[in-house]
């Protein structure tokens, strides 16, 4: 399982700046602009809703499953959900709970 976590990962930071990456080239980095392209659609409100609400259920799973198994550098896949989203710190995380699981047997 972890390498199918690792490469989840992988896919996770791949899939999604491969279409952030060439909007930042054209349009740097314009805020206004960012906010303005999420709330004029509203598919694109439902998207990020959805991931705001992932990530924030992440943070909460990361602390409770990370402290109950006295995970260490439970902080990477809190960060990795904020700058990566979703797709980064979940399978991420998982990826270091398994590592963190085979270690202790």
């Amino acid at each position: 399982m972890k390498t199918i976590y690792l490469l989840l990962t992988l896919l996770g930071i791949v899939l999604p700046f491969s279409q952030f990456i060439p909007w930042l080239v054209e349009n740097g980095f314009h805020f206004p602009l960012l906010l303005q392209q999420i709330v004029e659609n509203p598919l694109a409100v439902f998207a990020w809703l959805d991931v705001i609400v992932t990530v924030i259920v992440i943070v909460f799973m990361v602390v409770s499953e990370g402290k109950k198994l006295k995970m260490k550098k439970i902080w990477i896949p809190i960060v990795a959900s904020f700058i990566g989203g979703a797709s980064v710190g979940l399978p991420l995380f998982l990826y270091m709970k398994q590592c963190h699981l085979e270690n202790k047997i």
